[in-house]
C-alpha cells in the first residue's frame, strides 16, 4: 500500500473516532481492495459491509447500527440513554425509520423498529455522543418523550416518569416545542397530562 494511502487512512480513522467508511475512503481515492489490504496487514478491522475501524478502536454498537442502516434514528429507550435521561443502557437498541421503508434486516439484526410518517421523520433529529464518543442520530428530548407515548395505550411507565421528571427539572426543557411536536405527533392530551402532574 502507498504511504499515502496509510496516512489517508489513518486522518480519516482520526476524525472519525477510529473508523472508516469505504465512501470516506473512496472519496479520498483509496480502492476497496487497498482497504482489503489493510485489513489482511491488520491495520483495519471489517466491523460490517464498508465499515471498518483501527485495531484498538472499541467496538461501538451504535455506529455499526447507523451505518447499516443509516435511514434509521436512535429513538426511544435507546435515545433517552444517549439523551442522559435514563441511566438504564438498552438492552436491545431501537431506531425509528419512515413508514413505507421495509426493516426486516434492522430486526433480523436484533434492532427494535419503529416507523414514523415519512413527513416527520426528520423531525427532532439531532446529533448526539454514543458513549463510546462517537457521533450518531438521534431524536431530541422532546421527540423522544412524545414518541414514548405514541401508538401505546400504556407506556413504560417505569421508564417514562423518571425521563419526564428528568426533563421537567432540566434547564435545557423546551415546553413550547414540546407541546408543538405533541401537537404534531397526536399525542398533545397525553404530554399535557404529564407535564401537568409532574410540575
Amino acid at each position: 500500500m502507498k504511504e499515502g494511502t496509510t496516512d489517508a487512512l489513518v486522518e480519516i480513522a482520526a476524525a472519525n473516532g477510529g473508523y472508516v467508511t469505504a465512501s470516506e475512503a473512496k472519496a479520498r481515492g483509496i480502492q476497496n481492495r487497498e482497504l482489503a489490504d489493510a485489513v489482511d496487514r491488520g491495520e483495519l478491522v471489517k466491523m460490517a459491509r464498508g465499515l471498518y475501524c483501527t485495531p484498538e478502536t472499541w467496538e461501538d454498537e451504535y455506529v455499526r447500527a447507523r451505518h447499516r442502516f443509516a435511514r434509521g434514528i436512535f429513538s426511544h429507550d435507546t435515545a433517552l440513554y444517549l439523551l442522559g435521561l435514563s441511566d438504564s443502557a438498552p438492552e436491545s437498541l431501537t431506531m425509528t425509520f419512515p413508514r413505507g421503508y421495509n426493516p426486516s434486516s434492522a430486526k433480523k439484526s436484533g434492532i427494535i423498529t419503529k416507523s414514523s410518517p415519512a413527513e416527520l421523520h426528520e423531525l427532532g433529529c439531532i446529533e448526539l455522543d454514543t458513549p463510546y464518543g462517537n457521533i450518531v442520530s438521534a431524536y431530541n428530548a422532546e421527540r423522544t418523550l412524545c414518541d414514548m407515548l405514541r401508538g401505546t395505550s400504556s407506556p413504560d411507565l417505569q421508564l417514562l416518569s423518571p425521563a419526564f421528571r428528568s426533563y421537567l427539572s432540566s434547564q435545557e426543557k423546551n415546553l413550547p416545542k414540546l407541546q408543538s411536536y405533541a401537537k404534531a405527533l397526536g399525542v398533545a392530551p397525553k404530554v399535557r397530562k404529564y407535564t401537568e402532574v409532574l410540575l
